[in-house]
This record gives structure tokens, sequence and C-alpha cells, in this order.
């Protein structure tokens, strides 16, 4: 989620005119129905834009006319659906079938995420079309926002102890939560790193290219071995949300099993989080999350660190793959100012890690760093 407001005539001039404006009017009509039979007496005051990130997703902040001595909150927020947002590579892997999920992916993993933990923002109405979901505001300070000026450890160590808690509490109960119908193994790892060698790396001699494809399809087979619990999938520090004096996160709906470490390598690796997240601090607080966890617990700390080294690895280069994608196809130019930062860590991962010979060589030769602008396709 977004988090600067821009007026909602911005937003509709900004969504081709006569769409925005129909689009706009309807989550007002939607959310005016909500606020109503939720909160009698309650009205909706006025709705701004907030400026979206790299999902179909968009979002209108909602401001609440609340009469004296009511429980309604002051603001909530309309998530705006293009799609049925599932993740990509589910779309590509057919993780639905052809006929695609039954239900809102975020709706599914919210109802069952609501029985584990009160860190997720409380979901107040969805439109009959599944076009529009109306939520519980948690402000606009992110993670790393609140790092930046805050208690950077212990606000990171709380999201590692908020993670490593969910992972032990979110088990399969049988009620169809999405989460537990797919899972990172072999295949989508490979997928992913197939990602970074489509857009990720520019114009490269084959050879060079197919032996790193081989290192990393056997990374993707280490990988595959590990222990597998409840992951976020993104959950990271843009979608951990300072809010009221405790951590609240969004963006669940990609929900599925991986390796425990997954979502600690997200947190600690994503975008320039480790300008914060120093090496020695990332050790003291892989060091917390271990002593803290149960499910999916390795036999080692050394273990630990070489598995999350490795996971962090295959994330840092899916979102060197995906950013590229992003800017290139989805007209999202501003993801590549975020790739020399995210290169960088690659490139420390690289130079640390075993058997990847081959990838370093082609990344330091041919790794799309942001300062092309044109797509590069690896062979």
């Amino acid at each position: 989620m977004g988090v600067v407001a821009v007026g909602v005539e911005q937003a509709q001039a900004g969504s081709a005119g006569k769409k925005g404006m129909e689009g706009a009017a309807k989550a007002h009509a939607f959310a005016t129905d909500v606020v109503a039979r939720r909160w009698p007496g309650a009205s909706l005051e006025r709705i701004e834009a907030l400026r979206g990130d790299a999902s179909t997703r968009s979002y209108l902040r909602a401001w609440l006319d609340v009469p004296a001595g009511a429980s309604a909150p002051p603001t909530v927020v309309i998530m705006v659906l293009q799609d049925s947002s599932v993740a990509m590579s589910s779309e590509e892997l057919s993780v639905f079938g052809t006929g695609g999920p039954k239900e809102l992916p975020f709706v599914n993993v919210a109802r069952f995420l609501s029985r584990h933990t009160d860190a997720l923002p409380a979901l107040y109405g969805v439109a009959a079309d599944a076009s529009l979901i109306v939520l519980e505001d948690v402000g606009d300070v992110p993670l790393w926002d609140a790092a930046r000026t805050g208690d950077a450890e212990e606000l990171f160590g709380s999201a590692l102890d908020q993670i490593a808690a969910l992972q032990a509490r979110a088990v399969d109960d049988g009620s169809g939560c999405y989460a537990f119908g797919q899972a990172f193994d072999e295949r989508l790892f490979a997928w992913e790193f197939e990602h970074f060698l489509e857009f990720g790396i520019g114009a490269a001699p084959t050879s060079l290219v197919q032996a790193s494809r081989d290192e990393l399809h056997a990374v993707a087979r280490r990988l595959d071995m590990l222990p597998r619990v409840f992951a976020h999938r993104d959950y990271h520090a843009w979608n951990i949300h300072y809010w009221q004096g405790r951590l609240r996160f969004i963006d669940f709906q990609d929900a599925l099993l991986a390796p425990a470490l997954y979502d600690v390598a997200s947190l600690m690796t994503d975008r320039m989080t480790p300008e914060i997240v120093v090496p020695e601090l990332a050790e003291r607080l892989l060091r917390r999350f271990y002593e803290n966890q149960s499910a999916g617990r390795l036999e080692s700390f050394e273990e630990t660190r070489a598995s999350y080294m490795l996971l962090a690895l295959q994330r840092v280069l899916k979102v060197v793959g995906r950013f590229n994608y992003l800017a290139d196809v989805k007209g999202k130019p501003a993801y590549r100012a975020m790739l020399p930062v995210v290169c960088s860590t690659a490139r420390q991962l690289l130079s640390s890690a075993d058997g990847v010979g081959a990838t370093a060589e082609l990344f330091a030769l041919a790794v799309r760093d942001g300062s092309d602008a044109g797509v590069g396709a690896a062979q």
C-alpha cells in the first residue's frame, strides 16, 4: 500500500477521466453504505487517493463524520481491485486452475489470519463484485520510516518476533485457506530464478547464462528440501506499518507455505533495508529469530544462517528481475531507481555463497542495474 495522499480529482484525471470518476463514485457509494450499516449515525465525509505500489490494487482513504459517543474510527481505507489480485507466479503456474480462485485471496487469507493474530487490518466490508474492500486504517508510517527515526533493532526484532509467533500458530485447520494449497517448492523457486534471468540480465553469452541457470536450479533443489511453514511472502518494511505503538501488516494475500526463513530474508534484505539492517545487526536479528522460533526450526544456528543467506540470495535475485519487469513491462519506471541498492545487496550475497560462481560472473557482466532503460532478455 502506498502512503502518499493525492486529491481524488487528481486520481480521477490520472485514471482515464470518465472511467476514473465512475470508479471513485462507486467506491464512495460502497463505503458510504458500509459505514452506515456498521456504525449507525456515522457518515462518509470525504475521500482521498493513496499512491499505490507494484500491484494492480489502488487505495483510497475515507474520512468519517462521527457523532459524539459513536464507536466509529475517524478514517477507513478502501482497497480498489482491478482483478482478482493473484500473484503473477500463481497465474503462471496455474495454482488456481483455469478458472482462478473462487474468492478474493485477500479475503480468504484474512479470514484465516484473523483467528491467529490481531496484526492485520480489520475487514469491514467486501463489494458483491469483489472490486472493493473497506478496511481498518493502519496509518501512513511503514516500518522503514519508523526505523529510520526510532530504535531500528527493536522495531525489526519485534517484526521478527511477530512472524515467528504467527508461523507457530498458523497451521492448516482445514478451513480452505489458500495459503496451504501452494508452496515455495523447487518449481516456484526455479520459476523466479527464470524471471531474474529473463528480465534482470541483459545481453550475455548463451553458455554463461546456461551455466547460471544450472547453478540456480541446483539452489532451487536445495531450498525445496527445507521445512515449510505459513509465510506472508511479502513481509518487508513497506508492508508492515507502525500504528498506535505496535506493528500491523498488510498485503498478505499471496501467502503460501515456504521455508521459515523466507519471510526473515524478505524483511532484512528487501529494497534498501540493508542500509539500516547492516550485517552486524542482521546477525543479531537472525539469532533473535532463531531463539524465538519453533515452527520450521533447523538443527543449529549455523545451519539457520546458511539457509537464510541462500534464501536471501534467491529473493534478491527475484527482486532484480521483478523491478526490471515492473519498469519495462508494467510501465512503472520508479522501480528502476531502486535497482542500484538491490544489486549491491545481490553482489554481497553472491560473493559469499557457494556454488554460484557462474551466476556471480553473469551478474557482474550483464545485470540490468537501473542504468539502462531498454528491455533485456537472457537467452
